[in-house]
This record gives structure tokens, sequence and C-alpha cells, in this order.
């Protein structure tokens, strides 16, 4: 054909890529290339995230409570833990960033998410140095443990669409705000005019 076509195709990797980039630099948190490029591949994988087979069943990011995953990992083979570890830290850092809405629900504790998201990570990062004791990842996965906070903030971010034109629920902004103190949120209130205070947590019961 004569004529140039257009070409639609969306590129995950550049897409997640790009975004990513932005957040960091709005956000302006220092992660470190390596957690960046982990971070835009665990986002292009949870488009459409596979189960993790076990020697018991199978364990689903979405459906699998994360005790489950934890009872998993420490009753499975040591040469299928570190992957179970793996599968439970991605599962915590992709649901607290990108459901965080649920959270405010009170039937889920992000906390809970981020603590056993960077406890997994540990536990990689212990069970690769035992393998490898030039450190191979171990020292990534690591700084995913220790940084586990930064990231979902920085996944939660790129999971709100630019300019959608879906209402915003301020109060479960504002609450989320004054027990996670996160900058990002404290932008979206500046963002519809609210300027919010700090009060001692005693004030807000």
């Amino acid at each position: 054909m004569g004529e140039r076509q257009l070409e639609l195709t969306l590129n995950a990797q550049e897409f997640f890529r790009t975004r990513v980039a932005e957040v960091i630099a709005k956000q302006r948190v220092d992660v470190g290339d390596h957690l960046e490029f982990y971070v835009v591949n665990l986002l292009c994988e949870f488009i459409a995230p596979s189960k993790l087979a076990t020697t018991s069943g199978e364990l689903d990011a979405f459906e699998t409570p994360l005790a489950i995953m934890v009872k998993e990992a420490l009753e499975a083979p040591p040469s299928h833990r570190a992957r179970i570890y793996k599968y439970l830290g991605d599962s915590s850092l992709y649901v607290a960033g990108f459901f965080q809405d649920y959270f405010n629900r009170k039937a889920y504790d992000l906390n809970y998410y981020i603590s056993l998201g960077s406890s997994a990570y540990t536990n990689v990062a212990n069970i690769m140095r035992e393998r490898h004791s030039e450190g191979h990842f171990s020292n990534m996965y690591e700084d995913l443990a220790d940084r586990f906070g930064d990231l979902v903030e920085v996944v939660a971010e790129v999971s709100e669409t630019p300019g959608a034109a879906k209402p915003l629920d301020i109060l479960a902004v504002y609450d989320r705000w004054t027990r996670k103190n996160s900058d990002r949120l404290f932008r979206k209130l500046q963002e519809v005019g609210i300027t919010p205070i700090q009060t001692p947590f005693k004030e807000r019961q």
C-alpha cells in the first residue's frame, strides 16, 4: 500500500515505563533504575496475571488470601519457597497500590499488605543470598522490601487515570491521608482546594 498505515498497537511496556517515570519524578522519590524497571515489568505482568502452581494447588493473586500464601511458602520445599515469596510480594505490591479504595472500607488493611509484601521480598533476598554467596539478585529484593511503601505509592498514582471523569471521594481520601500521611494523597486534597492539617490520632477518634 502506498499510504502510510497508522500504528494503533499500544505497547504496554512503553506506556508503563513512561507513566512510572513521570510518577517517580512527581513524587520526588529515588528508588533507583532497578526498582523502576521491576515495577514497570510488574505492571505489565498484571495486565493478565498468571496463577502460581504449588505442590498443593494454585495461588491466585486476586483470590488467594495472603495468609494462605505465607502458609504455602513456609510448607513448600526449599527449592520452591523463593518463587512463592516473590509471588506474595508482587501480589501485595500490585493490590496495595492499584486497589487502595478497597482498603478504605475497613475490611482491608493497607498496612497488612505492606508488611507482608515487604517481609516476602526480604525472605526472597535471604534465600537468594544463601544460594548465591556473591549476592546475585538478593540486593534488589532487599531494596524492594525497604522501599515497599514508596513503591505502593508509585503504583497507586500510576493506577489513577489522568483526567478521569469520576467523582473524588474527598472524605475517603482524607481519612486515608490521616492514617498514611502520604504526599500523594496530600496533593490530591490540595487539587480540590483542601489543605489538610495533621492532628494527633486521639483527636481524630
